[in-house]
């Protein structure tokens, strides 16, 4: 079994902004393999389905970014599931957008819905797919940009991104995270 986390935070006024991008991804890929997200269950949207021969369950933590650990610990409880299934997409600020990057396990970066996981699980060994959403240089407090949709002029770029992290992810499910690194960590679509 496949665990595919994406990131956001739940309600109409957030749908379309920066931070979302996860519940982004998660819906298209979802979506692209026939599988609804319509159960309620751990706190969270979820979708049970099969890609490519193999079990996936795909999550939308709906407690708000910063506590979305709570989920995936109750998933992962549950569901008696191994870190090593499971890829959480969540947003990136230091990551242009066009960009995504897969890592197999690191620090939460700032990013606090990654931290919340990292404190439920109790470990930081699972992977994770940035996708990059900055689009202007950011210092100090960014919580007011990664709350606001993104511009017009940037919704084909959006779009392609997202389409991007759903080939990737698709990939990892067959493949597993490093042969996924290799192909997917230099690619990018242009924004300029």
């Amino acid at each position: 079994m496949k665990y595919i986390v994406g990131l956001g935070n739940p309600g109409e006024e957030y749908g379309l902004t920066k931070h979302n991008v996860g519940f982004m991804a998660v819906r298209e890929i979802a979506e692209s393999c026939g599988i609804d997200i319509d159960q309620k269950l751990y706190g969270a949207l979820l979708g049970r389905g099969r890609v490519k021969d193999e079990g996936v369950i795909f999550l939308m933590p709906q407690t708000y970014m910063n506590l979305s650990g709570k989920s995936v610990g109750d998933l992962f409880k549950r569901e008696k599931a191994s870190i090593d299934d499971i890829i959480v997409i969540c947003d990136d600020i230091n990551l242009k957008l066009g960009r995504i990057r897969i890592r197999k396990k690191g620090s939460a970066g700032g990013h606090k819905g990654l931290t919340s996981i990292i404190e439920e699980l109790g470990s930081s060994d699972f992977t994770r797919l940035r996708v990059g959403i900055a689009t202007e240089v950011h210092k100090g407090d960014i919580s007011g940009y990664v709350l606001t949709p993104f511009k017009r002029k940037d919704h084909k770029h959006v779009r392609h991104v997202i389409a991007l992290a759903k080939d990737a992810v698709l990939y990892w499910i067959k493949n597993g995270t490093e042969k996924t690194m290799t192909k997917y960590n230099t690619v990018s679509v242009g924004t300029s």
